[in-house]
């Protein structure tokens, strides 16, 4: 008799990669980003999203290539500003486009994740002052109600809201994300919380029409770990990881949430820092933050270690809820090193499905290079590369690497 396979995920498990629909579409210009874009200084060498990668036409040869790499689901977001250009009017072209993506995903043997929201909205709803301004979430809605009754038969998992702590602090505290206000703290707190709602009333809205659909939402984990045991930067770890976490898993409030209006844990990672007690920084809570001593350090500046995913995943145990990785990746252009850090992020959550947490899929970020933000097009993360000039895809080691896995459902492949 053959020997267990120690290295076997469970039966079932999705195998994809997240994109973002502002990030490799091209031609978004009535969302709040485009109109960023073109402030001088916002993104890195002036380059903006115009053509992107002009997945908008390409996306039946790009899905090929998914299943190329022996995919079998895949987390997308639908545009809002597409769907709904101006207040109360909807683009049925733009349903109907959406629509065709879906079905060839669905042809493709793809499952796809939908994301109502990921950090783009519309010029109108920018003006009238996003998702700060009270009635936000309300305003949302029927964007919301129109994709989920229009396009609900060929989604089974819903992601509604996209890293709404990462909206929230790169719009208003950092000037990173439109509207580019920086230090407003009263206006992250007024967006989580108009996200947090806009999440409820979008989770009641989908399963009210399809109740078999599982629905949650993307939290971004950013980890904070104390320089020292001492108690005093023990706390400062603590203290940043809950601003940070504020909304959704600050405890309790997570568990409210997860309870009443989560099917599942949407659960985005990448990177670490440690904190110390530092007085000589009131501005920043007292807290020095700092990348971890002898960690790689990815091309966006912060130090990554593969083990920290286990750590995440733990935390989530408690909560008794099927966890999908909606997010996780690489920033470099050093191919092989991505290659390396597949095997050790997936060593990790295997381990972490052998403590007893319930994952039930890995997305890794991202499928192609594409628009990262105010990045611009240097940082890489895809698992397949895209010719700015010719726009051509060409699968990376790496991506032919995840594919093995994802085909074997295994790291029994690893050598």
């Amino acid at each position: 008799m053959a020997a267990p396979d120690a290295g076997r995920f469970p039966a079932g498990f999705l195998w994809g990669t997240s994109s973002a629909a502002h990030q490799v579409e091209g031609d978004n210009r009535n969302s709040d980003w485009w109109e960023f874009e073109q402030q001088p200084g916002r993104i890195a060498n002036s380059d903006t999203s115009e053509i992107a990668n002009d997945h908008y036409h390409r996306y039946q040869d790009d899905f090929a290539l998914l299943r190329e790499l022996k995919q079998n689901a895949h987390r997308l977001s639908i545009e809002w500003s597409r769907i709904e250009p101006s207040q109360g009017e909807f683009d049925a072209r733009q349903i109907r486009h959406y629509r065709d993506v879906l079905g060839e995903l669905r042809e493709q043997g793809i499952e796809p994740m939908v994301t109502l929201h990921h950090f783009t909205s519309p010029i109108w709803f920018a003006r009238k002052g996003g998702w700060a301004t009270r009635g936000s979430a309300h305003a949302f809605l029927p964007f919301v109600h129109r994709v989920v009754d229009q396009l609900g038969d060929l989604v089974g998992l819903w992601c509604t809201i996209n890293e709404p702590n990462i909206c929230a602090a790169n719009g208003w505290v950092t000037g990173e994300f439109p509207p580019g206000r920086r230090g407003d703290v009263a206006g992250l707190y007024r967006v989580t919380s108009n996200l947090r709602k806009a999440h409820e009333l979008s989770y009641s809205a989908i399963k009210r029409r399809w109740p078999d659909a599982q629905v949650g939402l993307s939290h971004h984990k950013l980890l904070f770990l104390p320089a020292s045991e001492k108690r005093r930067d023990r706390w400062a770890a603590r203290t940043a990881q809950m601003a940070l976490d504020r909304w959704p898993v600050a405890p309790g409030v997570l568990r409210r949430i997860v309870e009443s209006t989560s099917d599942y844990i949407g659960i985005a990672h990448y990177w670490g820092q440690m904190c110390a007690f530092d007085p000589g920084r009131p501005r920043d809570q007292f807290i020095r933050r700092f990348n971890v001593p002898g960690a790689p350090v990815t091309d966006m500046g912060m130090s990554a270690d593969p083990s920290w995913i286990r750590l995440v995943l733990n935390e989530l145990r408690r909560l008794g809820k099927p966890v999908y990785i909606t997010e996780n990746g690489l920033a470099s252009v050093d191919d092989e090193w991505r290659r390396r850090y597949i095997n050790e992020i997936l060593s990790n959550v295997r381990l972490a499905i052998g403590d007893g947490v319930d994952v039930r899929g890995y997305f890794h970020w991202t499928n192609t290079d594409n628009f990262e933000w105010a990045r611009g097009y240097a940082i890489r993360f895809g698992l397949i590369g895209v010719d700015r000039q010719t726009l051509e895809r060409t699968i990376k080691p790496s991506g032919h690497h995840y594919g093995r896995i994802a085909a074997a459902n295994s790291l029994s492949i690893v050598v």
